[in-house]
């Protein structure tokens, strides 16, 4: 249990999000939070959720693969509750207002943000803000809650205006292209501001080639992310029903949990493919790695991305891919080399293009040497580079 406790004198920034920083919510924004931990350790303050039992509303300590950290929880939340009565962005939102005094009082003057909720809640708190869009398409076109769709265009002025004030140092985990319709979308707000292309990263020391070939391989594909409807699944799923048409051993993992993990398995059981189709819920990235290095395909489904982050690990393990045209795509997959990109949502033209990729050699060359380029082993010296709260 935690202690109240005076400021750590090696705390110099906080990172504010809506997550435990260890395994909620899975996704890539949580990935990027824990390699900025990994990288600059107990530097950072940590304010988020607690999943157990935690004092809220103070600042305590907390261990964190061996490391302590001052620790600040604005709430306590069940992972099982997939789909709770207030909307996480709007209850971490309501949080951060109530708290802001005692998140303060630790005297820190700058803070790490990737949710924009969270950036809307601390936009008058005076703090250096160092703000990463997760995504730089606006998060309320696909809600999970109907009413989002409604606030849409108010929620991202108010961001894009936010930014515009605090955003000491924006990045996006986008690439240009992207970047320029985000720009362009905040109609002259964020005109005279630079954002930075900042993809996410891999771990080279976890994400790697460490391939296990077993006799009588039958072909496996693999798609990694949250289970829910902005990841694509649905594609994915129909698709791989096609490519049994022509390769009926193949088999699908799905390596992830989320809000649609009962309609996937409502899906899988009406198609009678539950013996050769898995479903793995949340595993720890090792785990991942290992499933990825088993697998000979990668498949990437999601109607948007900023930076996918699976992507890149998939290839750090030598796969090739099949993806959407989603912000990145272009950047990582070479078309016929180490993958294809799917223009459209066709499972029909998806499944072909799997065939295909399912040719081409693995481990891929190209998509190793791809990984190459965004090592997590660089990104201390670029931040540092960027933002002086960190140096």
């Amino acid at each position: 249990m935690g202690q109240p406790q005076a400021k750590l004198a090696t705390s110099t920034v906080m990172v504010i999000d809506a997550c435990d920083f260890v395994g909620f919510p899975i996704g890539g924004q949580l990935t990027t939070i824990k390699q900025l931990i990994a990288v600059f350790g107990n530097r950072l303050a940590l304010v988020g959720l607690a999943t157990e039992d935690w004092p809220v509303g103070r600042w305590t300590k907390k261990r964190l693969g061996g490391v302590e950290y001052d620790f600040f929880a604005i709430g306590r939340v069940d992972p099982s509750v997939l789909k709770p009565w207030i909307p996480r962005r709007l209850d971490a939102y309501l949080r951060l207002k109530r708290y802001k005094t005692p998140i303060l009082s630790l005297g820190l003057n700058a803070a790490f943000v990737i949710a924009p909720e969270v950036m809307l809640a601390i936009d008058n708190w005076g703090l250096h803000v160092a703000y990463t869009f997760a995504g730089v398409e606006n998060p309320l076109t696909m809600p999970r809650y109907a009413m989002g769709k409604w606030l849409a265009k108010p929620f991202e002025r108010r961001l894009f205006s936010a930014l515009a004030r605090h955003g000491e140092l924006i990045m996006a985990a986008a690439d240009e292209k992207a970047i320029d319709a985000m720009k362009l979308r905040s109609r002259g707000v964020l005109a005279a501001k630079t954002v930075v292309s900042s993809p996410t990263l891999v771990d080279a020391g976890i994400f790697n080639l460490n391939r296990h070939p077993t006799p009588s391989r039958v072909p496996t594909l693999v798609s990694c992310g949250r289970l829910n409807l902005v990841k694509g699944w649905d594609l994915v799923f129909d698709a791989y029903l096609q490519v049994r048409n022509e390769m009926p051993s193949a088999r699908l993992v799905f390596v992830g949990d989320g809000e649609d993990r009962g309609k996937l398995q409502a899906r899988i059981d009406a198609a009678r493919v539950a013996d050769c189709v898995v479903v793995t819920g949340f595993r720890e990235p090792r785990e991942v790695a290992r499933l990825l290095n088993s697998a000979d395909l990668f498949l990437l489904g999601s109607h948007r991305e900023g930076w996918p982050t699976a992507l890149v690990e998939a290839m750090a393990c030598g796969l090739p891919a099949v993806v959407t045209d989603v912000s990145g795509a272009s950047t990582l997959v070479e078309e016929g080399r180490n993958g294809y990109i799917v223009r459209g949502r066709d499972p029909a033209a998806f499944a072909g293009k799997a065939i295909a990729a399912l040719q081409l050699a693995c481990p891929n060359e190209i998509s190793l040497q791809t990984a190459e380029r965004y090592s997590l082993s660089t990104w201390k010296a670029t931040m540092q580079a960027l933002w002086e709260p960190l140096r």
